[in-house]
Order: structure tokens, then C-alpha cells, then sequence
């Protein structure tokens, strides 16, 4: 048997034992996984040809990894959540691990105490100002569109987390007053029942948003009582 005819009949048995594009596609995502779960401690104990591995990049890993591990035990329900990633600067709202929409943060600030390293869950959706029904029409007052949707509101989480979302000032000035007065109040709030209740639980941190006018309605139109969050913390250069 000649050597050409071989090696066609070793490259027909070959291909006959790869795995089909659904299996390729798990295998895949498996080794993402692992990989991104075994690139920490691995950079920690070895050393790079240029020197030691900043610690920065260290940190940076370490949140991936975890952002990555939420998402994994998300994708396996058939729930949607949203994925605010402050180190890209874009909020994603995402189904199963699939990017559903995504728009882009144009500012943010983070303060109080606490951590951001866990799942958050939205206790509630905000209000919404419904449109007033025709006379004759009660199925109107059901209809909600996305322009009904405010661009400045507040959202409450557990565990503790306080989510301020407003438009720039040079957008909408007023509800970007509106929205700092709101973050005012808590924060002095919060002070006042950790001075009087010392022993209460901590009110847990607060992140801004500043957000396009519609991007703060789209974020409201989709958020759900119960709804998963995920936050990605910016680590510094």
C-alpha cells in the first residue's frame, strides 16, 4: 500500500473522531473556563521573562475570573441580567450568556462602604409615570412604552447596594440636580442611623450612573423585581 493512500485513510480516520460542531462548542467554553480559573494562582508562582507579574494585573485577572464564574451559574437559568462592567464603561443585558443589548456608561462613582465582589438581586423596578386612558379606553392604562420609562430613579438591592441613575447636566439638567439631591439625602440618611443605631447594618455602597436619556429608560424598561446584577469593578493602571 503506498504511502499517499495511508496517510488519506489515517486523515479519514481522523476526521471521523472529531467531535461535532455542538460538542467543538462546549469543549470550548470548558477550556475558557479553565483556563481563566487556573491563570491566577499560575501567574502567581511563575514568574514572567520581563519580571514579576504587576499586581495590578493580578487584581485584574482575579476579577474575570469571577465576573466569569457569575456568569456561568447565570447562563444555566433562563433568567436575564445585567452585566455593568465599570473597567469597559458599558452596561450589557444579557440572557443565558448572550448580549442582548449593551450601551455605554458615560460616568460613574462609587462610594460608601462595602464590596461589589458578589451577586446583587433588584428588589424592585422603578415607578413609572403611566399615560392616562381615553375616555372609553381602560386598555390604555395597561400600555407602557419606553418613552413612559424614567431617565432619573433610584434602584435599591440586596445585598446592600443603592444604584443613583441619571442623565449628564448638560442633557437634563433638572433630573441631574434632582438625581445628586437623591444621593445627598441617603447618604445623610445612612449617616444619621449609623450615629443614632450603631449596631444597624451597614447601608452597603452606592454607585452612580450617568447614562444617555434613553439608555437610563432602556435600563428601566428592563429591569424585573428579583432581576440577577453583576458588577465588574474598575481596577487601577
Amino acid at each position: 500500500m503506498g504511502s499517499g493512500r495511508i496517510t488519506a485513510l489515517l486523515q479519514r480516520r481522523t476526521l471521523r473522531s472529531l467531535p461535532t460542531s455542538p460538542d467543538l462548542g462546549r469543549i470550548f467554553r470548558l477550556a475558557c473556563w479553565v483556563a481563566l480559573s487556573l491563570s491566577t494562582p499560575a501567574l502567581a508562582v511563575e514568574p514572567s521573562s520581563h519580571g514579576s507579574v504587576k499586581g495590578n494585573d493580578l487584581d485584574a485577572l482575579r476579577e474575570a475570573n469571577r465576573v466569569l464564574e457569575e456568569e456561568i451559574k447565570l447562563a444555566s437559568r433562563p433568567r436575564v441580567y445585567w452585566l455593568l462592567d465599570l473597567s469597559e464603561g458599558v452596561i450589557a443585558i444579557k440572557g443565558r450568556g448572550v448580549e442582548l443589548h449593551r450601551f455605554p456608561i458615560l460616568a460613574w462613582h462609587m462610594a460608601g462602604g462595602g464590596s461589589v465582589a458578589e451577586l446583587f438581586r433588584l428588589r424592585a423596578h422603578p415607578s413609572v409615570a403611566r399615560p392616562k386612558a381615553t375616555s372609553g379606553d381602560e386598555a390604555s392604562q395597561e400600555l407602557i412604552e419606553l418613552q413612559d420609562m424614567p431617565a432619573e430613579y433610584e434602584l435599591v438591592f440586596d445585598p446592600p447596594l443603592t444604584l443613583f441613575v441619571a442623565p449628564p447636566a448638560h442633557e437634563r439638567p433638572w433630573l441631574w440636580a434632582r438625581s445628586r439631591l437623591r444621593e445627598w439625602f441617603a447618604r445623610f440618611a445612612s449617616w444619621g442611623r449609623s450615629v443614632l443605631v450603631p449596631s444597624q447594618k451597614a447601608a452597603g455602597p452606592r454607585l452612580r450612573l450617568t447614562l444617555s436619556r434613553e439608555a437610563a429608560q432602556s435600563l428601566a424598561w428592563s429591569g424585573t423585581e428579583g432581576m440577577p446584577v453583576v458588577i465588574k469593578s474598575a481596577v487601577p493602571p
